[in-house]
């Protein structure tokens, strides 16, 4: 009878051992396919908001030029022509964004690391950031304080660069604006970036995915992002960008 005991306790045992290893396996497999799921999610939630970030600014400022040069090509033929010719070189510049943002995304699945593609924009190409606005009817000024751009890491310049991109591209769009004003603060252990334009003001939620993503933007760096109407008129977005332990 203690044999049999013996022999029944050994045979339990296995069961029980085989259910909990598979039980294990099956949870690792379980784990591998969520984080490959979630991986995806990332991959294509990065992918949407790069491809907003490169051709939401370019487009906008090709609409208003075409509707610029509509309004006045009876009128105005010169003013028409040089309103088509920018939007041949938004066009362009359209293009060529594209054309990088593909090259990186390619060098990012062989496992590249893409030291071939150009460099990414940064806050030494907020002026002609600036510049490309204002041509497209909105005076845009740029303001720097405490200018210690050259210390700042890439990921961070690239983040500020999208961020103002983003609001000249909404108040350019949607704010009705006579001018708007860039404010670029660079301390010793955090970045501010100011974009204020003197419009009709807005939500702060916004209307489609542009306030959202300048928000992700600063929030993976470990920043915070404000955005919604400005004291006395208008709407202001502004960002803090840290630059030291956290953003790296």
């Amino acid at each position: 009878a203690r044999g049999r005991w013996v022999m029944a306790g050994l045979w339990l045992g296995g069961v029980v051992l085989a259910w909990s290893w598979g039980a294990l396996v099956r949870a690792r497999g379980a784990r591998r396919l969520a984080e490959r799921r979630q991986a995806v999610l990332e991959e294509r939630a990065r992918i949407a908001r790069e491809l907003h970030d490169v051709l939401s600014h370019t487009v906008s400022v090709m609409v208003v030029q075409a509707a610029a040069a509509d309004d006045v090509f009876d009128a105005d033929p010169a003013r028409a022509r040089e309103a088509l010719r920018r939007t041949e070189q938004a066009g362009r510049q359209a293009l060529a964004e594209l054309r990088w943002f593909l090259r990186t995304v390619r060098a990012d699945d062989e496992g590249d690391t893409g030291s071939q593609a150009p460099p990414q924009p940064g806050l030494g190409d907020v002026e002609r950031l600036a510049e490309t606005v204002s041509a497209a009817g909105l005076p845009v000024t740029v303001r720097r304080e405490d200018d210690d751009a050259a210390d700042v890491p890439l990921a961070v310049q690239l983040s500020a660069y999208r961020i103002v991109q983003e609001a000249l591209t909404n108040t350019l769009r949607h704010a009705g604006a006579g001018k708007a004003e860039v404010v670029i603060r660079s301390g010793p252990s955090e970045m501010y970036v100011q974009v204020r334009d003197d419009g009709r003001g807005g939500s702060a939620a916004g209307s489609g995915q542009g306030i959202p993503g300048m928000r992700e933007r600063a929030a993976l760096l470990g920043g915070m992002l404000r955005a919604g109407p400005a004291p006395g008129g208008g709407f202001e977005v502004a960002a803090w960008l840290p630059t030291r332990e956290r953003a790296q």
